[in-house]
């Protein structure tokens, strides 16, 4: 065992001093003892004379000696068991196995503190030195005969070196075991603590992502109602408006106007309806099945509210339906997109003209744009602010396009405080569509979104074909919507 250099200096200084104290008291008391018990003639010096001062000498540097023990254990071990030898010639009797105290303790402290290896020659050699000079004692003194001398010789020789080495071995391991133990232990607990943070910061990640999701469902549905909302209410905005002015121009037309009021506010109480229900944890709540599909019935539907709006929709000529490879994510993105874009242009510009053009020859991706004129001056295809929009053919596989830089919206729209266009923006980038908007080179204002296509499952009617070729030419384009604004409404600003 390694030696404990760190060991306080005032251990050392106090069992030394204990050790010194005890064999002097023993030496001290031990004339008295031996006369007590066989008399006068007991082989002891009596104290002041000079084997006895040899002797309280001797045990002296024995335990002036200890106080190296730690040091130089087997070095301090064998001086000591020396000095007893040296002393045996000169003082025999019973007082000479005293300086075997010093002794015990030697080997006692001395045993722990090296291995075994290193140890065991030194604790040979005080053994035989122990036995020597208690072989040396009892024939100088004359206490016994020759086998009666190395019988307490070997006796000593055992008893104070080896069976001393041995209980301070044993004690040692003890001591060793529970120390290990006790770091055992504090390892332990040290590995359930950082266990105990690791869940901690487990919980707190999941919590992290926890509100991170609730956060990202809440931007969703604050889109979808966004998105429902400003479409209808704008709708009813315009509606009222011109109801307002018809009443005493037009009756039966103000009375229509109020009946699409109420049909639009049964449309967002519907929609909302079914919003909220997904936020419940009761019933399925009721969806809506929003796809390209419905586009003209929302293009329709915003033309019977007073809005000049065309949508044209060029479809390739292989036959393939609106929408093929784009899933229902995308169109429903798609779908919001041309709603935002048509609300913004009755919010920022009402009584433009709007045209809504689905591009869906590409094989590669499909293109939206929902352009507007603006407040006055001509629309994007050729009609005017009274409202008349122009229901001329389109070049086929042709859309009308425009640079559409990113940047502000119309005037007005920075007042307005919305989230039409950032909406758009987040559901683009969900889908990995592509979103362009802003002003154009006539005053208008052009929204352009292109989707790309899903691979995977995608093919034409012609079926496969394992040599490429051209693209299929498109069809001609779908034109949904009103010629002009209804009998009896004015453009509404």
């Amino acid at each position: 065992m390694t030696s404990d250099v760190g060991a306080p200096r005032a251990v050392a200084f106090m069992t030394a001093l204990v050790t010194w104290v005890v064999a002097i008291a023993l030496l001290v008391a031990l004339p008295a003892v031996a006369a007590a018990e066989s008399g006068p003639s007991a082989v002891v010096s009596p104290p002041g004379s000079a084997l006895w001062w040899a002797m309280a000498g001797t045990v002296t540097l024995q335990c002036v000696a200890l106080l190296w023990i730690r040091t130089a254990p087997r070095a301090i071990l064998l001086v000591s068991a020396a000095l007893a030898l040296a002393l045996s010639v000169p003082a025999p009797g019973v007082a000479y196995t005293l300086s075997h105290l010093p002794i015990v303790v030697a080997v006692f402290l001395a045993a722990p503190l090296r291995p075994w290896r290193q140890a065991r020659p030194a604790l040979l050699l005080a053994a035989l030195m122990v036995a020597a000079g208690t072989l040396l004692n009892a024939l100088r003194g004359g206490l016994s005969t020759m086998p009666g001398a190395l019988g307490e010789a070997l006796v000593q020789g055992i008893g104070v070196v080896g069976i001393t080495a041995l209980v301070a071995l044993a004690l040692a391991s003890i001591r060793a075991a529970r120390e290990a133990q006790r770091k055992e232990s504090a390892a332990l607990d040290r590995e359930r603590e950082a266990l105990g943070r690791e869940r901690d910061a487990l919980g707190r990640e999941r919590e992290a992502l926890t509100r991170a999701a609730a956060s990202e469902e809440r931007a969703a549905m604050a889109r979808e109602l966004h998105d429902i909302a400003a479409h209808h209410l704008s709708g009813i905005a315009v509606v009222a408006a011109a109801a307002d002015r018809q009443i005493e121009t037009d009756p039966q037309a103000a009375h229509e106007s109020v009946r699409q009021v109420r049909s639009q506010t049964r449309s967002v109480l519907d929609d909302i309806r079914r919003v909220v229900g997904l936020l419940r944890g009761g019933e399925p709540a009721e969806r809506s099945v929003t796809t390209l599909a419905t586009v003209p019935a929302l293009v329709e539907a915003r033309a019977d509210a007073g809005m000049p709006v065309r949508l044209e929709q060029h479809v390739p000529a292989d036959g393939r339906e609106l929408g093929g490879g784009v899933g229902p994510l995308s169109q429903l993105v798609a779908y919001r997109m041309i709603q935002e874009s048509l609300t913004n242009a009755a919010m920022h510009a009402p009584g433009a003209s709007c045209l809504v053009t689905v591009e869906d020859a590409d094989p590669a991706e499909l293109v939206i744009t929902v352009r507007d004129h603006g407040s006055s001056g001509p629309g994007p295809d050729g009609s005017g602010a009274s409202g008349t929009v122009s229901t001329g053919p389109v070049t086929s596989g042709t859309v009308p396009n425009c640079p559409v830089p990113t940047g502000a919206p119309p005037s007005g729209a920075a007042n307005a405080g919305g989230y039409g266009l950032t909406g758009m923006r987040e559901r683009a980038d969900l889908i990995g569509a592509r979103l362009e908007h802003g002003p154009t080179a006539d005053g208008g204002w052009s929204v352009r979104l292109s989707i790309p296509r899903d691979r995977v499952g995608t093919s034409t009617a012609s079926g496969p074909s394992s040599t490429p070729g051209p693209p299929s030419a498109p069809g001609p384009p779908t034109v949904t919507g009103r010629s002009t604004v209804p009998t009896g409404r004015a453009p509404i600003r």
